[in-house]
C-alpha cells in the first residue's frame, strides 16, 4: 500500500533469479505489511506493555495473557491480507479467538484429558450464568478469566487488522488506552509508570502510521524522498515523547474540581458503578489490589479470601454510646455469601418524619456525629434511625413473593411451613381446572397475610405457576440508608439513633412469637446447607430455652480455642458451602466467616438472625473522638427479640464481646455517661470542640488544622507551576509543529517549506496551480520587503526539484542568507495579520 514490502525488496535486489519463485518467499512477500515490519513491532510493543500491566496485577493465575494478545495481532495482520470483505475475514477471526480463548482457558482446569477439561470449563461456565441471571453470587474466577482473555483477543485482533488493512491507528490506541487505564484504575498508584510507558509507544506508532501515510502520498504525487527519511522524523518524535510525558508527570493531577463538571461525572458514572455492583457479586473472589479510603457494604456480601487494612483513620465520631456504625444488613443466605433481598425507598431527613417504630422496648434516643475521611452517598447509622441532619433515602425491605408449582413439589422444601400447606391444597384442588378457576381457587384460599398477585401459563397456554406475596408489615423494616447526595471529605452529619439498653434478664423474658414476615426473610435457609451445620447448631443449644441463651451458646463456641481469626486466608473451595467450610475443614477466618457462622447457626435452630455489616465503634482518644479505622470494618450478628427489636452480638474473638449489664460508655477520663445528670451537656462541652464548631456551623471539618495554610500557600505555587508548564508545553508543541516534516528535505527545500508555513501563517498561502518562483513573485508584491529573497530561495529549490542539480555549498549558503533577510519581514506580517481581521488581498492589475 506505501512502502515496499521486504519480500519485494528482496526480489529485486537481494535473491538470485533462480530463487525469486520460492514459495516461503512468495509467502512473505505475500503477507509481509506494507505498513512495514517496524509498525509490526511497535505493535507488539504496545501490546506487551498492557500485558504486563495486568499480569502484574495478579488478578488469576496462569491467564496466558500474553500469548493470546500476540497471537491476536498475528492472526489480525495474516487476515488483513487476504482478499475477502471485512464482514467475513472479521467475524473468522473472532472465530479463531473463541477457540484460542477456550484452549487456553481449559489448561487451567483440572481434568485427565482435553476433552473432559472442556466439560469442566463449560459446566462451570454454566453454573456462573445461573448465578447471573437468578441475582446469585459466585466465587469462581474461571469466567473471568475467559472474559479477560476474550478482551483481550478482540483489542489486540481488531488493532491489528485496523493497522494493517485500512492504515488506522487510532483504534488500536483506543482500545489498549482503555484496557491499561481500566486495570490501571484498580490498582495502587506503583502501577503507573506502565501507562506513562504506553503513552510513548502509542505517540511513535502514531507518527509512524502518519509518515507511512505520507510517504503513500508522496508516491502517488511521484515526489522523490528517501524512504530512510521516515525514521528522521521518528527520531524527533522519540524525543518529543520523552518531554511530553516529562511534562504530564509532573504537573498536578488534582487540583481543583469543577462542581458542575462533578455532577455530569456523577450522572455518567452511573452505568460504571452497576459495573461494579456486577463484578463484586459474579468475581467475588478477585482480590484487592487497590487501598480504599473506607470499606462501604454493597446489596452483597460474598465469601471471599485474603484482606487487608492499612490501619488509617477513615472516621470521627462524637457519641455517648459506643455502638457499632451500621452500613447494610443482609437476610439472604446462600452457600457463596449473603445477599441483601429487594427493598423499597423511604424519604428521609431533617425536615421528614422517621419512619414508624414498634419494637422500642427499652430503646433511648442518642445523637451521634459522624464525620468519615471519604465521599460516599452511604449513611452510617449507630442504631435504629430516629433522625438525620441530610435528606437521604432509607431502604425498606420488601415482603417476599413465592412461586408455587402446580405439578412439582420439589421447591416446597424451602418455603415457608404455611406456604408448603397452602401449596398442598392448590394442587390437590386445582386438577383438571381452567387458568379462570384457579385464579378464584388461589382468592379463595389466600391466607389474611397473604396476597395472591397472578397464575402464570407455560408455553402451550396451560396453567403453571401461582404467584403469592406477603403483605408488608405496618413498620418498615429498614436494612440501609444512604443520602440523597454524596457528602464531602470530612464532612460531617448528626443523627439520632434509638439504642437499645435491655438487659440479658428482658431479651430472656421476650416474646416468640414473631410475624411471617420476619420468618420468611430471617429463618431462610438453602436447601443445599449440609446437614452437619443443623446438628453442631443443635448439639450446642440443647441446653438453652429460650433465643437469647442459645445465642450466647453459639457466641460462646465461635469465640473458643476452635477457631483462629486472619485475614490471610483462601477464600472456600469450587463448589463448597463457605459456612460448612469455615466451621468443619478451615476453622481460620476473619468476622465475615464468623458472623455468617453463627447467624445460620441459629436460623437453623428457629431464631430469626441476621449480618450487619459497618464499622466496629472506634477507639476512644484523648479528645473524647471515636476514632474510626479502616481496620475497623466488621460483620457482626443481630438477634430479633419481638418488642425489643434487632440486638447486636459479636462472635468474631478479635473484638470484645457485648456485656449487656453495663449500659455506661467508659470514656478516656474514666468517667461515664455524661447525659444520665444533664442530657444537654454533651452539647454544651462539644461546642468549644473545633471538631463539632464546623458541625454547629454548617461547614467541612478540617481533622489537620495546618492544612488550610498548606493549602492556601500551595495554590500560588500550583497556579505558578501551571502556568510554566502550559508555556514550556505550548513552546515544544510550536517546535515540533514548526519543525514536522523537515528533517527529511534537503537544505534548499527544508527553507522553501520554512518560507512557505510563514507565509501561509501571514495570510499567503501557496496556490496548488504555482509554481515555486510564481508563489515567490507573489509573496514579494504583498511583502515588497521580501521579494529578492523569497526569488532567491524558490530559484534555489526549483534548481534542486526540477533540475536535478548537484549539491553546491555556494546556493545553500546564498538561500540560508536570504532566509536570514526574510524571516523578519514574514513575522511581521504575520504579527499584523494577527491584528486586523482582513487576510491577504488579492492583487490587483
Amino acid at each position: 500500500m506505501s512502502t515496499p514490502s521486504i519480500g519485494a525488496l528482496l526480489g529485486r535486489r537481494g535473491v538470485p533469479e533462480e530463487q525469486r519463485g520460492h514459495p516461503a518467499l512468495v509467502w512473505l512477500s505475500r503477507y509481509s505489511p506494507s505498513q512495514g515490519w517496524a509498525t509490526l513491532a511497535i505493535l507488539i510493543l504496545a501490546l506487551l506493555i498492557v500485558a504486563d500491566s495486568i499480569n502484574s496485577a495478579g488478578w488469576v493465575e496462569s491467564a496466558g495473557l500474553t500469548a493470546v494478545l500476540l497471537w491476536s495481532a498475528i492472526v489480525g495482520l495474516a487476515l488483513s491480507k487476504v482478499r475477502l470483505p471485512w464482514f467475513i475475514l472479521i467475524p473468522a477471526g473472532l472465530l479463531i479467538g473463541v477457540l484460542a480463548i477456550l484452549w487456553q482457558a481449559s489448561r487451567t482446569v483440572e481434568g485427565d484429558s482435553t476433552f473432559g477439561r472442556f466439560v469442566e470449563t463449560f459446566q462451570r461456565l454454566d453454573v456462573w450464568w445461573e448465578a447471573a441471571t437468578s441475582d446469585g453470587i459466585s466465587t469462581d474466577l474461571l469466567p473471568f478469566l475467559i472474559m479477560l482473555l476474550a478482551l483481550a483477543w478482540i483489542a489486540g485482533f481488531l488493532s491489528s487488522w485496523f493497522i494493517f488493512r485500512w492504515s488506522n491507528v487510532w483504534i488500536a490506541v483506543v482500545l489498549l488506552g482503555i484496557a491499561i487505564l481500566t486495570n490501571l484504575s484498580f490498582l495502587p498508584d506503583t502501577f503507573a509508570s506502565r501507562f506513562f510507558i504506553f503513552a510513548f509507544i502509542a505517540m511513535v506508532l502514531v507518527v509512524r502510521m502518519s509518515i507511512i501515510q505520507r510517504h503513500e502520498v508522496w508516491r502517488r504525487l511521484n515526489v522523490q524522498f528517501t524512504p530512510s527519511a521516515g525514521w528522521l522524523t521518528l527520531h524527533a518524535t522519540v524525543w518529543f515523547s520523552i518531554a511530553v510525558l516529562i511534562l504530564a508527570v509532573i504537573l498536578p493531577m488534582n487540583a481543583y474540581t469543577n462542581s458542575t463538571a462533578a455532577q455530569v461525572w456523577n450522572v455518567g458514572r452511573t452505568p460504571i458503578a452497576t459495573a461494579e455492583d456486577f463484578f463484586a457479586r459474579l468475581f467475588a473472589a478477585l482480590p484487592s489490589r487497590k487501598d480504599q479510603p473506607g470499606r462501604l457494604f454493597g446489596r452483597w456480601l460474598p465469601f471471599i479470601g485474603k484482606i487487608s487494612f492499612g490501619g488509617e483513620a477513615v472516621g470521627w465520631a462524637t457519641t455517648d454510646y459506643p455502638s457499632y456504625w451500621l452500613s447494610q444488613t443482609y437476610n439472604q443466605y446462600t452457600s457463596k455469601g449473603w445477599v441483601a433481598t429487594a427493598s423499597e425507598p423511604l424519604e428521609i431527613g431533617p425536615d421528614t418524619l422517621p419512619p414508624p417504630q414498634s419494637d422500642t422496648l427499652k430503646r433511648v434516643p442518642r445523637s451521634q456525629i459522624l464525620q468519615l475521611g471519604f465521599s460516599t452517598d452511604k449513611f452510617l447509622t449507630g442504631g435504629p434511625y430516629d433522625w438525620v441532619s441530610r435528606e437521604g433515602i432509607a431502604d425498606s425491605l420488601e415482603p417476599m413473593k413465592f412461586y408455587v408449582h402446580l405439578e412439582d413439589t420439589s421447591l416446597d422444601e424451602t418455603m415457608p411451613s404455611d406456604i408448603r400447606e397452602l401449596a398442598e391444597t392448590m394442587r390437590l384442588e386445582s386438577v383438571g381446572m381452567t387458568p379462570g378457576g384457579i385464579h378464584s381457587l388461589a382468592s379463595q384460599l389466600v391466607p389474611d397475610d397473604l396476597i395472591f398477585i397472578e397464575v402464570l401459563r407455560d408455553g402451550a397456554g396451560d396453567p403453571e405457576w401461582v404467584v403469592f406475596q406477603r403483605k408488608a408489615p405496618t413498620t418498615p423494616d429498614l436494612v440501609a440508608w444512604h443520602f440523597k447526595e454524596s457528602t464531602e471529605e470530612n464532612e460531617a452529619y448528626r443523627m439520632t439513633s434509638l439504642v437499645s439498653i435491655a438487659s440479658d434478664d428482658d431479651l430472656r423474658g421476650a416474646s416468640t412469637e414473631y410475624g411471617n414476615f420476619l420468618t420468611d426473610h430471617y429463618l431462610q435457609l438453602p436447601a443445599s446447607l449440609p446437614d452437619r451445620v443443623r446438628d453442631l447448631a443443635e448439639r450446642l443449644t440443647s441446653q438453652a430455652d429460650n433465643p437469647l441463651d442459645k445465642s450466647l451458646a453459639i457466641q460462646r463456641y465461635m469465640r473458643g480455642p476452635e477457631f483462629t481469626y486472619s485475614l490471610d486466608i483462601e477464600p472456600p473451595p469450587i463448589g463448597s458451602d463457605g459456612v460448612d467450610w469455615f466451621l468443619f475443614e478451615s476453622k481460620v477466618g476473619y468476622s465475615d466467616y464468623f458472623s455468617s457462622s453463627m447467624a445460620v447457626m441459629l436460623r437453623s435452630v428457629g431464631v430469626p438472625a441476621r449480618i450487619a455489616a459497618g464499622y466496629a465503634p472506634g477507639e476512644l482518644n484523648e479528645d473524647s473522638l471515636r476514632v474510626i479505622r479502616d481496620s475497623d470494618s466488621h460483620g457482626w450478628v443481630q438477634v430479633y427479640f419481638p418488642g425489643y427489636g434487632w440486638i447486636d452480638f459479636e462472635p468474631t474473638p478479635n473484638w470484645p464481646a457485648h456485656d449487656r449489664s453495663l449500659r455506661a460508655p467508659r470514656f478516656a477520663t474514666g468517667s461515664t455517661d455524661p447525659i444520665e445528670d444533664d442530657p444537654d451537656s454533651m452539647f454544651g462541652d462539644m461546642e468549644s470542640d473545633p471538631f463539632v464548631e464546623g458541625i454547629f456551623d454548617d461547614t467541612d471539618i478540617t481533622v489537620n488544622p495546618g492544612s488550610q495554610m498548606l493549602q492556601r500557600y500551595g495554590e500560588y505555587g500550583l497556579w505558578a507551576l501551571i502556568a510554566i508548564a502550559s508555556v514550556a508545553a505550548a513552546w515544544l508543541l510550536g517546535h515540533f509543529a514548526w519543525n514536522y516534516g523537515l528533517g527529511s528535505l534537503g537544505p534548499e527545500a527544508r527553507l522553501y517549506a520554512k518560507m512557505t508555513r510563514l507565509g501561509w501563517l501571514g495570510g499567503i498561502g501557496r496556490k496548488a496551480d504555482q509554481t515555486p518562483l510564481e508563489y515567490a513573485a507573489h509573496m514579494g508584491r504583498l511583502v515588497p520587503s521580501v521579494s529578492d529573497g523569497a526569488s532567491l530561495i524558490a530559484w534555489a529549490y526549483a534548481a534542486v526539484r526540477y533540475g536535478s542539480v548537484d549539491e553546491d555549498e555556494e546556493r545553500q549558503e546564498a538561500a540560508e542568507e536570504a532566509w536570514n533577510s526574510i524571516k523578519l519581514g514574514l513575522f511581521r506580517r504575520v504579527f499584523g495579520q494577527f491584528g486586523s481581521s482582513a487576510r491577504a488581498q488579492p492583487e490587483t492589475e
